[in-house]
């Protein structure tokens, strides 16, 4: 497990940002889930009260990555198909969306970070299911790829300038946590850090979003799961052009860096990359191979 983060600058990145709580409707449902006989009609009855939550869980669950032969065509079926665990994860994500995009939702950053966000998790979800990892670890890769930037939109609904600022900064040599430090004095990987944990992810995922973009620490974690996850996380950033799609800029210095060390924990070589964007692309999932 990495080391824990310094409270010192917990507090500190914390100053002038509110974390959001879980809403009362994600609490409602782990409280179904978590009794002895889950009924699932009452869940997709309280997950119905809000007809844009049904309506976007739905969609998603009908989305390429879960390659569905026929169409889920309510919140019942999703539960009783996909099992009740993988839906109260995949709820948690589209309001994680929802609860951060209020009042943003015309921001034209803010609708490229969720669509990156959406493209991330399935890109990491589908190398997972590449690799042949558990069905739990997938889903796990797929709330990391939403959750990890989380921060971010914590940072620009005050600095409508993030990203002109970032980039500068990336330009120049920085890392993103330290242009951000540099210039709001808090950095999205303990903002995002924080929300994960309130909302209840798993220690390890948690751990992971708050270094993830701290490579030589988390490489260094003796969690297996941690460095796996994270590093299917930047595999999946790579692919996707990540820094390219948010910041239009052609650099990526944490792969270029440390590339070598992340394919060693997949058991990967460079030369299958390309066989993997295809895997991608077979999802209509778009990659830096994309034409």
């Amino acid at each position: 497990m990495v080391q824990p983060l310094d409270m010192t600058a917990i507090d500190q990145a914390l100053q002038g940002f509110t974390i959001p709580p879980q809403p009362d409707v994600l609490l409602h449902i782990q409280q179904l889930v978590q009794q002895p006989e889950p009924n699932i009609q009452r869940l997709a009855t309280l997950i119905n009260m809000d007809i844009g939550l049904a309506g976007f869980t739905l969609k998603v669950v009908n989305s390429a990555y879960f390659g569905l032969r026929s169409k889920i065509t309510s919140i019942e079926h999703a539960c009783k198909f996909l099992g009740l665990n993988r839906v109260v994860k995949l709820i948690r994500s589209v309001l994680l969306r929802f609860t951060l995009e209020q009042g943003q939702q015309k921001d034209p950053f803010s609708q490229k970070l969720w669509s990156n966000a959406l493209l991330v998790a399935n890109s990491a979800a589908t190398l997972a299911r590449q690799l042949q990892w558990s069905q739990e670890q997938c889903d796990d890769c797929y709330t990391l790829g939403l959750f990890r930037n989380a921060g971010i939109a914590l940072i620009t609904a005050q600095a409508p300038n993030y990203v002109d600022l970032i980039k500068v900064g990336v330009l120049a040599g920085q890392s993103y946590s330290e242009a951000e430090e540099h210039r709001f004095q808090t950095c999205h990987e303990i903002l995002g850090y924080l929300i994960a944990q309130s909302w209840g992810l798993p220690t390890e995922l948690c751990n992971v979003i708050a270094y993830h973009h701290s490579p030589a620490l988390i490489l260094e974690s003796d969690n297996e799961l941690e460095q796996r996850l994270f590093a299917v996380l930047k595999l999946a950033e790579h692919m996707s052009g990540e820094s390219r799609q948010l910041f239009d800029i052609n650099l990526d210095p944490e792969w270029e860096q440390y590339a070598p060390q992340i394919l060693d924990v997949l058991g990967l070589e460079l030369f299958q990359l390309p066989e993997l964007a295809e895997v991608l692309h077979q999802h209509e999932l778009t990659t830096i191979y994309s034409s």
